[in-house]
């Protein structure tokens, strides 16, 4: 055999500067050739030889099969080998934790080189022996010791001796039975040394895949050692191992293969390999951190191997995404649900249990997250029921498992989280207040809005020489602009109030209406001593008392029960709610006096005219300048457009309004919706040019929704028409549907309807209930055709181009080319009115110098027509290739796209389905042979050319790709990689 090769190889390599023995041997004599004469005894001298290779039984066997001579030869070479007596080494290592080395001398190096040395090569009976002293105790504390800045040179060897032990199955059971030391290997990762924090990710990946316990046991000391190295969550020091650079370029990609590589590791073992929510999970966690960012900065300079650790992570990342959305696609695009984006998630979840009875859980679910606040304060409480849900999650799905991390122990204890929360009568009183105090800022907004608007119409000269009269109210402004000196000096030195004069008399009838009722008598009310709020009711009239509750009320009585003052005192009228006789405007008093404003248009419409005006948060004048420019500036949302489409003046409230403001001479006089369609209604055609200016804002938008959906069709019918993989699809179809039907009545047949590929999933495998006729034909592409996976890519645009209809399209067309015509018909009326000087249409006032209606029309009517002109091309160029498509593949040539494409869309729906369901059973049963990989390789003993025991062989394995190759095969013919992430591989280093 090759144990003296071996050993020296192992010598060469850790000892080239050297040329004394690594270690004291223990003498051993040369074997008496007479002592093989006998069949028993050499029987019985080679078990001896095999218990201490710790061979598993099938090699075990192997060997025994061996050659008389072979045996001979093989335990003569074992015999004259140099032996190591465990004790030494212990009893050093020993007087290490009494006294740890000030520094790494030569001394230490070269006996911590022989202790790996002799764990690696070392018969059983050495290892045995090593364990049973203690050793693996010894070697964590010594572990644990060596994290000091100071002796980091240490840690690197006593991870190597874990290395070096493990590749015994008597040292790796030791080291999983001991929490302490797989605890300091995994926090060993924090070590400075690049070469430290390889062998530790590579001895916690190689423990991964030990059967049954090797990632629960690792996933554990990882979370354990969290603590220890001070991380806010776990993963954070692996993933700054991967993100970090370090002074060689070689050390770089060492550390980073390691660190990605013990993350594939934790998703392809244990409950992660056969259940995709454990791996998601695990995933999602690691995202958080921003696994994917540091991937995607790495990714420049990574070499073969590391590129395909990095391929590995995020195709199964796309794989298990698509899984869990139960979504079949892989287009090489972004899955169809962005588990990176809250919204589309909880989109997706609707959508899933929309015809479910769980729905309504699912909204009262969110009903109650809204409840909860989202400050600092609470944060635990959302930190709890995401930890709540983690839990209840892995344990319905994953048959009972839960994660180590942070697990949830004893009962919550929720009078501890009540009492982080505001009580619902604190939370009450602050929304009252804040309700109370938004209420007066915007009363107090309004009246200084209100203010604004006097000063303006006083600036312009539409209000009275009188400082008694009325001030109209506007639309809501921001805030009030300065007057300017001029309007200021005008205004005359205030008088002090006289006696009030008799009131007038009552005012005729308007517009030949009933005359306004006279003022009902005054109650003998006691009077206020001071302003008090309001009682919002409506009054009834005293001719309309009779018969009703009010008519023998005797109210006048009660006041002297009543505590005047107190009354006064709890419903005092707040600084903005005073009805003062004098006001202060900029610094001046202003004198007015109370009456009503006047409105002639209805109720319900002035009522939503008004909340309309609140909202455009403009003043008349404002509104008009903007109205009659066009709204070249874009003040006014189109949204906004719409709603003031809804209240335009009529022709009797138009008439009804003129008149009322000639006969008060001044409109401020009306109330704030009436003076809005009275101010509107002097702008010349205003509901036409509001119509036209709706049709401008919204004409490129219209286009823009438009010109996609047609470049969508033409694309689809032209990638349809073209594609060969399709046709021969459909040729194989063909074949094996006329070999099904032999004999039948729709045998020999020449070609189908492309409505028939939907009815392929309807022929049932005989042999499996869930398999069908797709089933089939999807695996015998896989076997046969493979070029024809790609289908699912070329022919994904169909889903697009399947949302629209011929029909509606074209309608949209013609209502696009009628408004063009509307504006460019304004255009030319504005013209004509403009030569005759207003003479043919009276009704409207002369233009303004203001008005640009002829410049905005005539830009928009000249652009719009050249954007209507390629609309309609690629119109035309539509109906051809979509009717080219249908004739083609045996549509009626008027069919809407909708109607073909739905058809191609249902069938590679179907057909990607039927691949993932094939492609599943291909993972499960590479699942099975990657279990059977990994058992092999601890059941393998040395090779003539491979030097390295078992758990090394493991390591290497991992470390370049070879334990995940076909899984990632299979994967690179499924997905494609983002644009952004594609690049030549470079040589592995």
């Amino acid at each position: 055999m090759f144990w003296e090769d071996w050993v020296d190889r192992a010598l060469s390599c850790f000892n080239k500067d050297r040329d004394k023995e690594p270690a004291v041997p223990i003498p051993v004599t040369e074997l008496d050739p007479l002592e093989f004469a006998d069949d028993e005894r050499l029987d019985k001298s080679f078990q001896r030889f095999l218990a201490e290779l710790d061979l598993p039984p099938e090699k075990q066997d192997e060997m025994l099969s061996q050659s008389r001579e072979k045996k001979i030869s093989m335990l003569h070479k074992h015999a004259i080998r140099t032996k190591y007596n465990s004790s030494r080494f212990l009893q050093k290592l020993r007087g290490y934790a009494d006294a740890f080395p000030e520094q790494l001398n030569s001394e230490a190096v070269e006996f911590l080189q022989d202790l790996v040395i002799a764990l690696r090569t070392q018969d059983n009976s050495f290892v045995h022996s090593f364990l049973a002293e203690g050793g693996v105790a010894l070697l964590s504390q010594l572990l644990r010791l060596s994290w000091c800045e100071d002796r980091s040179d240490f840690t690197f060897f006593f991870l190597s001796a874990f290395r070096a032990l493990l590749n015994s199955s008597s040292g790796r059971q030791a080291v999983l039975d001991c929490p302490e030391s797989l605890r300091n290997i995994a926090a060993s990762i924090e070590c400075s040394d690049p070469k430290a924090k390889v062998v530790s990710a590579e001895v916690l990946s190689g423990l991964c895949f030990v059967p049954e316990i090797g990632h629960r046991k690792v996933l554990t000391a990882i979370t354990d050692a969290s603590q220890l190295m001070g991380e806010r969550i776990r993963f954070q020091k692996l993933l700054e191992a991967l993100h970090r650079t370090f002074s060689c370029d070689r050390q770089t990609d060492r550390v980073r293969t390691a660190a990605i590589g013990l993350i594939n590791a934790l998703l392809s073992t244990g409950p992660s390999e056969n259940s995709v929510e454990y791996r998601t999970h695990l995933r999602y966690e690691l995202l958080l951190q921003g696994v994917q960012e540091v991937i995607d900065s790495c990714r420049g300079d990574a070499s073969q191997r590391l590129d395909d650790h990095f391929d590995l992570f995020e195709m199964m990342r796309k794989e298990d995404e698509l899984s869990i959305s139960g979504v079949s696609d892989d287009s090489g695009a972004s899955s169809p649900v962005d588990f990176d984006n809250v919204v589309g998630m909880a989109e997706a979840l609707q959508n899933k249990l929309s015809s479910t009875v769980a729905l309504p859980h699912f909204a009262s679910l969110l009903q109650h997250l809204f409840m909860v606040p989202c400050d600092e304060k609470h944060i635990p409480l959302w930190r709890l029921f995401d930890l709540l849900l983690q839990h209840l999650t892995l344990q319905t799905t994953v048959n009972g498992i839960t994660d180590v991390h942070q697990p949830l122990t004893g009962t919550v204890d929720m009078n501890d989280i009540i009492s982080r929360l505001h009580t619902q009568c604190e939370y009450e009183t602050l929304e009252r207040e804040h309700e109370r105090l938004r209420e007066e800022l915007e009363a107090e907004r309004m009246r200084v809005v209100d203010l604004e608007n006097r000063l303006s119409d006083m600036h312009d000269g539409r209000s009275t020489l009188s400082r008694t009269s009325d001030l109209s109210t506007s639309p809501s402004d921001p805030g009030p602009s300065r007057p300017s000196s001029a309007c200021l000096d005008t205004l005359p030195p205030v008088i002090p109030p006289i006696a009030a004069p008799p009131p007038p008399p009552p005012p005729p009838p308007l517009f030949g209406k009933l005359p306004m009722p006279t003022e009902d008598a005054k109650k003998n009310v006691p009077p206020r001593k001071s302003d008090t709020r309001t009682v919002n009711w409506n009054k009834i009239s005293k001719d309309k008392l009779k018969g009703t509750v009010w008519e023998f009320a005797d109210d006048e009585k009660l006041y002297k029960h009543i505590d005047l003052e107190e009354l006064s005192t709890l419903f005092a009228a707040s600084t903005s709610h005073k009805d003062d006789d004098n006001e202060s405007v900029m610094g001046y008093s202003i004198s007015r006096k109370h009456r009503e404003e006047i409105s002639v248009i209805d109720s319900r419409k002035a009522q939503n005219c008004t909340i309309m005006l609140s909202k455009l948060k403009m003043t008349n004048r404002e509104l008009r300048n903007v109205l009659l420019s066009m709204d070249d500036k874009g003040r006014i949302p189109k949204d906004m457009i719409e709603q003031m489409l809804k209240f335009l003046p009529t022709r009797e409230e138009g008439q009804q309004l003129a008149e009322t403001v000639a006969r008060f001479k001044t409109p401020t006089c009306l109330a704030l919706a009436d003076r809005y369609l009275y101010e509107v209604s002097q702008i010349p055609r205003f509901e036409q040019r509001l119509k036209c200016l709706h049709i401008i804002r919204s004409f490129k938008e219209r286009i823009e929704l438009l010109s996609p959906a047609l470049q969508a069709i033409c694309l689809t019918s032209q990638a349809l028409c073209s594609n060969k993989r399709l046709r021969q699809y459909l040729a194989l179809v063909l074949a094996i549907g006329n070999y099904l039907n032999q004999g039948k009545r729709n045998g020999n047949a020449h070609g189908f309807t492309m409505h028939s590929l939907n009815s392929l999933n309807q022929v049932r495998n005989a042999t499996r209930g869930d398999r069908n006729l797709q089933h089939y034909i999807a695996q015998l592409i896989e076997r046969k055709f493979p070029d024809l996976v790609k289908l699912k890519r070329e022919l994904n645009c169909v889903y697009e181009a399947s949302r629209f209809n011929k029909e509606e399209v074209a309608a949209e067309i013609r209502s696009l080319e009628q408004s063009i015509g509307f504006i460019r018909s304004e255009l030319a009326r504005a013209k004509n009115c403009t030569l005759a000087e207003g003479e043919e249409d009276k009704e409207n006032l002369t233009k303004p110098e203001e008005d640009r209606f002829d410049e905005a029309a005539k830009s928009f009517i000249t652009s719009a027509t050249n954007e209507f002109r390629n609309l309609e091309a690629l119109f035309a160029e539509m109906k051809g290739k979509l009717a080219s498509c249908a004739k083609l593949f045996c549509f009626d040539e008027k069919a809407s796209p909708d109607e073909i494409f739905s058809v191609f869309a249902k069938w590679l729906t179907s057909f990607t389905e039927a691949h993932h369901a094939i492609w599943r059973e291909q993972e499960e049963e590479e699942t099975r042979k990657r279990q059977t990989l990994a058992r092999s390789y601890f059941a393998k003993k040395s090779r003539k050319k491979e030097k390295e025991r078992d758990f090394e062989q493991l390591i290497f394995a991992l470390q370049n790709g070879e334990l995940f190759s076909e899984e990632l095969a299979r994967l690179r013919t499924s997905f494609r990689l983002p644009p952004g992430k594609k690049r030549e591989k470079t040589a592995a280093r």
